[in-house]
């Protein structure tokens, strides 16, 4: 994970609250949060913590960017992350994987499987045309 990126939002954010929500008091206390402090933090290999819900709900979605940004970091089951893609299940294996478009029939693995067994029945199928020839 990129730090400057982490450090950039963060920096962001702060100035963000500092601005524009209106439980933010001097020193970056809150009003309802149970640490006291309203300023958003982001930990790189765990759940994020100290969300201020005031702020998600009221004052990050004026900024649409940050917003994205930030919620990238976010585990894969927040409320306010939006999936973009949709579950399929493959048709090799039934397993669920992520398409990447309408037409996805197979997982990764599935997919390379199904390519491979294709080059395979191509060729034999050219050789066999030569053998009669």
């Amino acid at each position: 994970m990129n730090q400057r990126k982490v450090d950039s939002i963060r920096s962001k954010l702060a100035r963000l609250a500092r601005n524009e929500c209106a439980l933010y008091k001097k020193d970056g206390e809150c009003d309802i949060q149970q640490c006291g402090l309203c300023i958003v933090t982001i930990k790189t290999d765990s759940l994020p913590g100290n969300v201020c819900p005031y702020f998600m709900k009221h004052v990050l979605p004026a900024e649409t960017t940050l917003m994205n940004d930030y919620l990238e970091y976010f585990p894969q089951g927040y409320p306010l992350k939006k999936t973009k893609k949709r579950l399929s299940t493959c048709h090799r294996c039934n397993e669920q994987f992520q398409s990447r478009s309408n037409a996805a029939k197979y997982c990764d693995y599935c997919r390379a499987l199904n390519d491979r067994d294709k080059a395979r029945a191509r060729k034999q199928k050219e050789r066999r045309k030569l053998s009669r020839d």
